[in-house]
Parts: structure tokens; C-alpha cells; sequence
């Protein structure tokens, strides 16, 4: 049986490596391509620093309202969407709906925005919202949904309303978890953000796009190497208060 999955598997892989194109031949004949790229990128123009200091900041101010706006309205959705708490009349529609919005990525949603209210960061805000409020739902339902009834079961036996219960008997179980993914999608966003400008929703991603549209590649390696320090410090800084979380 265990030969028969693992064949399986085998063949499954297989089959998608032909019906991708996935030819290491042709990676191979590209590398000398990617060379040439890498060695136009080299050295990078620091003339444009300035300029991509600005975008970063802007892929920052986009995460960071994004994201503090999705954690206060997933509050809500995260508790009708959890089985233990709320009602099947509600737990239902909620988690149906959340599965459906969550299929639709971030750069969809900034397409949207974008041809909704215009060009700029604020598409980009609103990319963030739509996308993190019901992933953020979804995490914060788990993590009701796992808390330990006894001590739910205490609180209501004093006679506490529900309301009661889900303020001392949930919360303070659930609370530390949701700060940690709070924090775990801020990084998300962050990456999530780069790219944003590709579709004119503002940050570093548009002037990447410009800067490699009008092939300056000196210039646009400055681009990423600002990406990756300011991606590497919001991880570096993200993890420590999620650690002390824990």
C-alpha cells in the first residue's frame, strides 16, 4: 500500500514537472542571462537612495494602517466564525464567507481598489484591509475555538452574561495569540506591500517597476537592497515581541 502512495506520488510529481516546462536544461542555458543582469545591477546607484527610502516608508505606513485596521474588525468576525461560541445561524455564513473572501490574494483586491478610488497608497491600504481582516478572522476563530472550557465553564457558572464570559472567561486565554498573529501578518504585509506598486497601489514596488521599465538596473538594485534590509528589520524586530508573547 505504502508503494503504491509513494508510486503514485512519484508519477503525480512527475507529470507536473512535464506539464510545467520544468527543464533544467533551459535553467541552466538561462543563468548566463541572469549574470548579465545581476552585473548591469552592479554598482548600485546610490544617487536614487533618497527615493527609495520614501517608497519604503510609504510600504510601512501601507502594512502598518492595513494591519492594525484588519486586527480591530477581525475581532467581531473571529468570534462569529467560531464554532464554540457562536450560534450555527451565524457560524455558518461567517466561515463560508471568510473561506471565499481569503481565496483572493492581496495584489487582486490592490486591482480592485486601484481602479476603484485611483492610484497611490491608499488602494494599497485598502488591499491590506480587505485581505488581512478575514485571514486575521480565520486565525483568531482557531484560536477561540481552542480555549479551555473550564474555565469558561467557572465563569458561567456564577451566573455571568455572555457577554461576561467572552470578556473574562476568552479573551485573556485567546489575547496573547492574537497580538502574536497580529504581528506575524504585519511581516506578511510587509512583503505583501513591495509589490502593491506593480498596480499603482503606492510604496517601494512602484519604483521598482519604474526603474526597471525604463531598464536602469543600477538603480533598481538600490530598490531591492532597501527591500531586503527594511523586510530583514521588521522580521528581525516582529519576532522579538512575538517571542516575548509567548
Amino acid at each position: 500500500m505504502k508503494r503504491a502512495v509513494l508510486f503514485a506520488l512519484c508519477a503525480a510529481l512527475a507529470w507536473t514537472a512535464w506539464d510545467t516546462g520544468a527543464d533544467p536544461v533551459r535553467l541552466a542555458r538561462g543563468l548566463p542571462f541572469i549574470a548579465d543582469i545581476v552585473g548591469r545591477m552592479l554598482p548600485p546607484d546610490l544617487g536614487v537612495l533618497p527615493a527609495a527610502l520614501l517608497g519604503a516608508l510609504k510600504t510601512v505606513e501601507i502594512a502598518l494602517l492595513g494591519t492594525a485596521a484588519a486586527a480591530v474588525l477581525a475581532l467581531p468576525l473571529g468570534f462569529v466564525s467560531a464554532r464554540n461560541v457562536a450560534p450555527p445561524a451565524l457560524f455558518y455564513p461567517a466561515r463560508t464567507a471568510l473561506n471565499f473572501l481569503r481565496s483572493v490574494d492581496t495584489l487582486v483586491y490592490a486591482l480592485i481598489f486601484v481602479a476603484a478610488v485611483g492610484l497611490g497608497p491608499f488602494p494599497g491600504v485598502l488591499a491590506v484591509v480587505a485581505y488581512t481582516t478575514t485571514s486575521l478572522a480565520k486565525l483568531y476563530s482557531e484560536a477561540i475555538e481552542g480555549i479551555e472550557r473550564g474555565v469558561v465553564d467557572a465563569i458561567a457558572a456564577t451566573g455571568a452574561t455572555r457577554l461576561q464570559i467572552l470578556r473574562f472567561g476568552v479573551l485573556p486565554q485567546v489575547l496573547p495569540l492574537f497580538l502574536s498573529y497580529v504581528l506575524y501578518r504585519l511581516e506578511t504585509n510587509i512583503r505583501a506591500a513591495t509589490v502593491l506598486g506593480f498596480v499603482g497601489a503606492g510604496g517601494i514596488g512602484f519604483y521598482l517597476q519604474t526603474y526597471l521599465r525604463m531598464i536602469d538596473y543600477p538603480a533598481a538594485s538600490t530598490v531591492l537592497l532597501v527591500t531586503v534590509a527594511m523586510v530583514m528589520v521588521v522580521d528581525a524586530l516582529s519576532s522579538k515581541l512575538r517571542a516575548r508573547l509567548v
